[in-house]
């Protein structure tokens, strides 16, 4: 996934976010759970350790990467982790969960990386320490930027917090194991990569601002178009 979102342009990721990656998910609610319910209840111990393990793996990966569309694309695979986990819950509430969290994560995600398009369009990089200090020249996109983060790290009030509540109250009926350890611990550094990539990109100085600040503040808040896809997103 993440090398898929590197490689695709700004339509392939929205593309591949909000919809692609949701027909795994829909094949499993859709044809595996009720056709194969016994070999799902059989399979479901293997499942739960490789969905808690590609929770927390995948989340201290993107705590590593510079490359601002691999990080929403680790993001992206941990969510997914967290919607398998509560499909094989076995209880509405993950079910209701799993299915609300890959609507909103399409939204959300697809608009991250359509801002994330935006950026390289304008910077022609996506190198995390290259693009700083936005706020005093593109305030309108770092605001919208801020929501959709916010949306990404399941902040009440948003979507999402809805969705992730729903799925970890489904994996909490049916396992209370000490996989919900490595959740909430994936949890929380989500919360804590998602802040960082935003503080990186929306604040501070850095080296190639002050070699380019002239260049950066020619650059262009959101044009008519931008502003038309981000606060549909957006609401």
């Amino acid at each position: 996934m993440p090398e898929a979102h590197v490689e695709a342009s700004t339509l392939g990721s929205v593309f591949l976010a909000a919809i692609l990656l949701k027909l795994g998910g829909f094949g499993i609610l859709k044809f595996i759970l009720p056709l194969l319910p016994f070999a799902s209840l059989y399979f479901t111990p293997l499942i739960e350790t490789i969905s808690c393990i590609g929770f927390f793996y995948c989340s201290m990966c993107a705590l590593r990467q510079i490359d601002i569309k691999k990080i929403i694309a680790y993001s992206s695979v941990v969510h997914m982790n967290l919607v398998l986990f509560a499909l094989f819950s076995f209880n509405l509430k993950g079910l209701i969960g799993s299915v609300l969290l890959m609507i909103s994560h399409g939204l959300t995600s697809a608009g991250i990386f359509f801002c994330l398009g935006s950026l390289y369009e304008r910077f022609l990089t996506r190198n995390i320490f290259f693009i700083r200090n936005t706020v005093t020249y593109m305030p309108i996109f770092t605001g919208s930027l801020f929501f959709l983060v916010l949306s990404n790290t399941g902040f009440p009030g948003t979507v999402n917090y809805i969705s992730e509540f729903l799925c970890i109250a489904g994996i909490f009926l049916m396992y209370k194991s000490l996989n919900l350890v490595f959740i909430f611990l994936g949890l929380v550094i989500n919360t804590y990569y998602n802040f960082l990539f935003y503080n990186r990109i929306s604040y501070g100085s850095g080296i190639a601002l002050k070699q380019n600040s002239g260049h950066l503040n020619k650059c262009q808040d959101v044009t008519k178009r931008e502003s038309f896809i981000l606060i549909f997103l957006i609401f």
